[in-house]
């Protein structure tokens, strides 16, 4: 019986076609505080009966207690691009079955059938404890304990520690999906158990900033409709005067604390799309719960500009007194065209009352609306940021969502992995500040009208490329299953927080140099080969000085 058997990098993405064209590896490096990944490719070739085995994959290597593997499951994709995408720098365009999901093997076998290619996923976590040159050998069994395959990868650990991530990265944290998909009551004590568990992949993989709801976050939301109540401020409403509990949200900031999140994203407090209404906002109004404010709420009205002055020299003592108000961020409302420049600008002013403007950021692509003086530091879409750039403007952070799916960066399942891992890079030679996208875990149908199950429904009910709203997946056999694209994603990270310290080292100019085919945030090599060169020689260089 025939199989074939390939290692190639994590920047494949296997379409189950015959792989002909990918490139093989052998080996590579990483810093002991990094995740390295590659993938073993199998396909069994023979003809006729029977069409699957059942196939073992033990792991040989002084460092086997570092090394997990994951099968890479299929998801459908009936929205891989938006119909009038005119970039082809995508794998498909076509609806089909991609690779995304992480399984972990956990004894379990791994299936292979007739002339289908399947991946393996294999991710190294050092965790910092060791250092040195490893081989690391997979060895392939059929049914019959037969040795069908084995490849070996040779992985370098350098004895050195990358530094913590030097800008912001937040992917909104959507808690009230993790309690719908798990059938928990938000802010109960089982809903603070996943919390933890959700958070920690959160830091894990790159992320150190959290999206922190006072008040249920009014993004994606069909007006005229609500999301789950996901308010960690309680509010007490007697005889018209308001009173807060900040518990729940000492519990939230401590967990986050604990995980080693450094910074917190306080919640939108006025509606997307043109800061016209309150959020939702639900008390206990002479001992009965109930909505207080929401879509009904004129924003700039009395009765809610009241609530804003009550409530927010309250959070601002209490964020102080945990220590974090200076590493928190606020937001007024995200994305505002400039049609709504006169609204948003007076919603600013009721909260710069309390809040310093420098700790506000929001997201635009209009440069227009940040000449007003709207937003002193916008989020800027990567498909429009080069206007900023041109016009001197510093500071700048950047976000991609569904909208930007022509050449520049993003992580769509139908797009090869580069767009991906270019991120990190462009980041550090345009300096930006921040980034952030709009889905760590986002489960519902747009606007929030319904949940989904993300196995199945990758794409939001049609509202968004498949992709763009999560990078995780529900617990499943008890265990939290993460993506091909989120690894990828904190490869883009790991290669900014690498460029970081070669520049410690050499100097920022030593650093760029590296990146001259970085040209832009649209023109940038398209080929995976470049981006592991790239790295591996950061990596020497770094070594140099060890």
């Amino acid at each position: 019986m025939a199989y074939e058997f390939k290692l190639v990098s994590s920047l494949e993405k296997n379409l189950m076609e015959k792989p002909d064209c990918v490139h093989e590896v052998t080996g590579g490096s990483m810093f002991k505080n990094e995740i390295h990944s590659f993938q073993l490719m199998g396909r069994k070739e023979a003809e006729g009966w029977p069409y699957r085995c059942d196939c073992r994959v033990e792991v040989e290597s002084p460092i086997a207690d570092y090394v997990k593997l994951y099968e890479v499951g299929l998801v459908p994709v009936l929205l891989p691009a938006y119909p009038d995408t005119k970039c082809e720098d995508y794998l498909s365009k076509e609806p089909g079955l991609y690779p995304d999901p992480l399984y972990t093997l956990n004894g379990r076998t791994w299936d292979l059938f007739s002339h289908q290619t399947k991946s393996l996923w294999v991710a190294v976590e050092p965790e910092g404890k060791i250092a040195g040159t490893y081989p690391i050998t997979l060895k392939i069994y059929d049914e019959e304990k037969n040795m069908i395959g084995e490849k070996t990868y040779t992985l370098e650990i350098i004895d050195k520690e990358l530094p913590p991530l030097p800008i912001y990265n937040t992917s909104w944290f959507h808690g009230d999906c993790i309690a719908v998909h798990h059938g928990v009551e938000l802010q109960s004590n089982e809903y603070f158990v996943l919390l933890e568990e959700y958070m920690q992949v959160f830091k894990k993989f790159g992320h150190n900033l959290i999206l922190t709801p006072v008040f249920t976050p009014p993004l994606d939301t069909a007006i005229g409709g609500e999301r789950p109540t996901n308010q960690l401020v309680q509010v007490t409403v007697e005889n018209g005067k308001y009173s807060f509990d900040f518990s729940l949200l000492k519990r939230f900031v401590d967990l986050a604390k604990k995980v080693g999140i450094p910074y917190f994203e306080i919640s939108h407090l006025y509606t997307q799309w043109g800061a016209r209404y309150a959020p939702k906002v639900m008390a206990t109004v002479d001992g009965e719960y109930r909505q207080i404010f929401g879509w009904e709420t004129d924003a700039l009205g009395e009765d809610y500009s009241a609530f804003m002055g009550a409530f927010l020299p309250e959070l601002t003592a209490f964020l102080k007194a945990e220590g974090i108000m200076e590493r928190c961020l606020f937001h007024v409302s995200d994305e505002p065209s400039p049609e709504h420049n006169a609204q948003y600008n007076a919603a600013k002013e009721i909260l710069t009352r309390y809040i310093n403007e420098d700790q506000f950021i929001d997201a635009l692509s209009a440069y227009e609306l940040y000449e007003s003086g709207a937003v002193k530091h916008p989020v800027v879409s990567n498909n429009h940021i080069h206007h900023f750039m041109e016009k001197g403007v510093k500071d700048l952070w950047t976000y991609y969502c569904c909208a930007q799916g022509e050449r520049v960066a993003n992580r769509f399942m139908s797009m090869p992995s580069y767009r991906n891992r270019v991120l990190g890079t462009q980041l550090y030679k345009f300096r930006i500040k921040g980034f952030l996208q709009w889905g760590f875990n986002f489960w519902f149908a747009q606007r929030s009208i319904r949940s989904i199950d993300p196995y199945t429904d990758t794409s939001c009910g049609g509202g968004f490329p498949s992709g763009d709203a999560f990078m995780v997946y529900p617990k499943k056999n008890g265990e939290l299953v993460k993506s091909l694209r989120l690894y990828v994603f904190n490869e883009a990270m790991q290669d900014l927080r690498a460029l970081k310290l070669l520049e410690t080292l050499e100097g920022r100019e030593a650093a760029e140099k590296l990146l001259d085919e970085i040209e832009s945030f649209e023109n940038y090599p398209r080929n995976s080969a470049y981006y592991l060169d790239l790295r591996q020689k950061i990596n020497e260089k770094i070594k140099a000085h060890i």
